[in-house]
């Protein structure tokens, strides 16, 4: 069985990153959940876009899309592994990846924020965004932000 760091990152980078090089193959074996109108205002958000619920466990991983903007997103569970598996299957599938920011995050204490740029084919360019602890919290989460762009040069 999948981890909860595995599904977020092959979600981001074979999914979401993956949707914007043309590359998507093949699915997770993980049968997704479409979350309501009324779920989702009960996690905060706004009816937009489409929100998907991966369950792996007792819980499972949020996948979120709307416009260019795809947010992948768990609380618990191994968030103190997912960094390090993200940046290791960046690394596999795009070696050329360019961290470009890593630095505690603006608003939120004791969190990282991690910036990948990933140049994909066609102009296009894809930004990995990733949040994540970097000291101790009280309600610890992993979310990832894939943004869709197109590059000019």
């Amino acid at each position: 069985m999948m981890k909860h760091s595995e599904v977020a990152t092959r979600l981001a980078i074979e999914g979401a990153v993956g949707a914007i090089a043309g590359t998507v193959s093949g699915t997770l074996g993980i049968t997704p959940r479409r979350l309501g109108p009324a779920e989702k205002i009960d996690l905060g958000m706004a009816d937009m876009g489409d929100t998907l619920f991966y369950p792996v466990g007792d819980s499972g991983v949020f996948f979120h899309t709307d416009g260019a903007f795809t947010t992948i997103w768990y609380t618990g569970a191994d968030y103190d592994k997912a960094a390090d598996i993200l940046d290791r299957a960046i690394k596999q599938f795009y070696p050329d990846a360019k961290k470009a920011k890593d630095t505690p995050h603006e608003s939120e204490r004791n969190f990282t924020l991690r910036t990948y740029d990933i140049k994909l084919p066609h102009n296009h360019l894809a930004i990995v965004d990733t949040i994540f602890p970097s000291g101790r919290v009280d309600n610890p989460k992993f979310m990832i932000r894939v943004t869709a762009m197109a590059r000019q040069n």
